[in-house]
């Protein structure tokens, strides 16, 4: 037994110190999530589990986008650590928004949208609808959280989003938001949303200059690219 903990912790010891001196893009997927997972189980073997979690979920991002109820179905795998692992995602999120914040200075293209987009939605499992505020250099003012939740778009009132976007002094606004799913073709919600919106905040004297949805694996839609932003506003401009 004492031969057996030896040898667990000497395995954790050389997964951590090869994670510190290379780049971890080129860990498989079991190395990362045994990695991750000492930092959940203070003692024991955790590479049975992780090869559990992958049999059963077939990646590290999915084993992270997992439920509660879900994990606590494999064997090892106990509510505490099924609702630190549901976290997980969570933490980079924070730590994603937070680091954004640090680097954003200007926006001044529709790539610079989608990457701020990219920044403050990735690691989520549920839908967020942002609205970023923008002054007429194109510094970020403020970002707001305007919807969470299945159909998030639809659930708001445009004349609440014209009234926080003017309390933040914008002069202009990029929304974006995410699917869980992974698609990123938006439904026709979301078409109809973004179109109302920009039509309602043209004549506050706001102009929307894009919406991104986010998906997975660096998957994106951009209105503004797609021509939709510049044709709604055409559209409000012949009224």
């Amino acid at each position: 037994m004492e031969k057996d903990s030896k040898l667990h912790a000497g395995h954790w010891q050389r997964v951590r110190d090869r994670a510190l001196a290379t780049d971890t893009a080129k860990f498989t997927d079991k190395e990362m999530l045994e990695l991750t997972l000492q930092y959940i189980f203070t003692r024991g073997d955790v590479n049975e589990i992780a090869s559990r979690l992958l049999a059963e979920f077939k990646s590290y991002a999915k084993v992270l986008n997992a439920s509660k109820s879900e994990l606590m179905k494999i064997k090892g795998i106990g509510e505490t650590v099924a609702e630190k692992i549901v976290l997980l995602p969570k933490i980079i999120n924070f730590y994603n928004v937070s680091n954004a914040k640090l680097e954003t200075n200007f926006i001044t293209c529709p790539q610079h949208c989608v990457q701020l987009a990219k920044s403050f939605l990735s690691g989520l499992t549920f839908e967020r609808l942002y609205m970023f505020c923008i002054n007429k250099t194109g510094k970020l003012i403020k970002e707001i959280v305007l919807g969470e939740g299945e159909d998030a778009c639809v659930k708001l009132s445009v004349n609440e989003i014209v009234l926080r976007a003017n309390d933040s002094k914008a002069s202009l606004v990029v929304f974006a938001h995410n699917h869980p799913s992974g698609k990123v073709l938006p439904s026709l919600e979301d078409i109809n949303f973004t179109k109302r919106v920009c039509q309602v905040l043209y004549f506050s004297g706001i102009d929307v200059v894009e919406h991104v949805i986010i998906g997975k694996n660096d998957d994106y839609y951009s209105f503004a690219q797609s021509g939709l932003i510049e044709k709604f506003i055409n559209d409000v401009k012949k009224l």
